[in-house]
C-alpha cells in the first residue's frame, strides 16, 4: 500500500477478529514432528509463536518480515519460546537453504508484493519435496458495506483492489499462481469477516482514512464521501449496520 495504515496494535486486533481462521491456517502442519517451519510476513509474531507452542521444541520456527519495528516486538513478547527466532528480511530474497524447510506459512503478504512470482520461486526453493504451504490472502473486490450508494462502494473496491494495495488481485490469483509455480493438493477455503458498527469499519477497515484518501487523490468527490458516510450512519444508529469482506485460505504441497 503507498501509505501504511496498519501496526502492531491494529494486526494484534485482527489477530482476535479472525481467531478461527488462524487457527485452521495451522492445521496444515500439525503432521510436522522435526526441522524448520517459515511464517513469512510475520508482523507481531503472533502466529509464528503459535506454531512454536503447538509444534513442540523439536519443531523450530523462524518468523520473517521486512519490518524491523514488528520483528523488534515479536522478539520482546516471545522471549520465553526456546524454538521460535525472528528475522529481518525479505520474502523474495529468503535467507535459508534449499529443500531446508519443513513448511511455510503467509497471511496477508502476497497482496502487498509487487513481483509475488520472485516470492513463489523462493517459497519452492526453501520448501523441502512434499512440504506445506499456506497462504490465507484478502479478497478486496469483495468488500461490500449494505448501503443505497452502489456507486461509491464500486469506487471503493476499485480504488483499494486496483490502486491502493499493490497486488489487489492476489487473493482471486492463488490457484493460478500455486499452479504456475508448480505446486500440489491445492485446497481453497473461503472465510467471512463481519464488522457490525461504523466504530469497527474504521478500526478494521480504516473506513475513514480510505476515504480522505480517496477525495485526496480525487478519486473521490467530497460530496460522494459525505452522502456515503451519512447513509452509513443511518444504517449504524438504526442498529442495522453491516460491513463485510471475504478471505481466502490456500493449502498446497512442494
Amino acid at each position: 500500500m503507498d501509505t501504511k495504515h496498519y501496526g502492531a496494535s491494529y494486526l494484534i486486533d485482527t489477530g482476535d477478529f479472525l481467531k478461527q481462521l488462524k487457527t485452521q491456517s495451522y492445521a496444515a502442519f500439525s503432521g510436522i514432528k522435526n526441522g524448520t517451519v517459515a511464517d513469512l510476513g510475520c508482523g507481531t509474531g503472533m502466529d509464528a509463536a503459535n506454531l512454536a507452542r503447538i509444534l513442540g521444541n523439536n519443531v523450530h520456527v523462524v518468523g520473517v518480515d521486512h519490518d524491523a519495528k514488528l520483528i523488534e516486538h515479536a522478539k520482546s513478547t516471545s522471549e520465553e519460546l526456546e524454538n521460535l527466532a525472528f528475522i529481518q528480511g525479505e520474502v523474495g530474497e529468503l535467507e535459508f537453504e534449499a529443500a531446508s524447510l519443513a513448511g511455510v506459512r503467509m497471511e496477508r503478504v502476497v497482496q502487498h508484493l509487487r513481483n509475488p512470482d520472485q516470492m513463489f520461486t523462493e517459497v519452492r526453493r526453501v520448501l523441502q519435496d512434499g512440504a506445506p504451504i499456506v497462504i490465507v490472502e484478502t479478497i478486496w473486490n469483495s468488500l461490500t458495506f449494505y448501503s443505497s450508494q452502489i456507486e461509491t462502494e464500486a469506487k471503493i473496491c476499485h480504488y483499494l483492489t486496483t490502486e491502493k494495495v499493490n497486488n489487489g488481485w492476489a487473493g482471486n490469483r492463488l490457484t493460478a499462481d500455486l499452479l504456475a509455480h508448480g505446486f500440489q493438493d491445492i485446497r481453497l477455503y473461503s472465510a467471512h469477516m463481519t464488522v457490525r458498527s461504523k466504530d469497527e469499519a474504521n478500526r478494521y477497515m480504516f473506513l475513514n482514512s480510505i476515504l480522505v484518501e480517496m477525495v485526496e487523490k480525487q478519486k473521490l468527490s467530497a460530496k460522494e464521501m459525505d452522502d456515503f458516510q451519512e447513509a452509513l450512519t443511518m444504517t449504524d444508529e438504526a442498529g442495522c449496520f453491516l460491513a463485510s469482506m471475504n478471505l481466502v485460505l490456500a493449502e498446497a504441497k512442494k
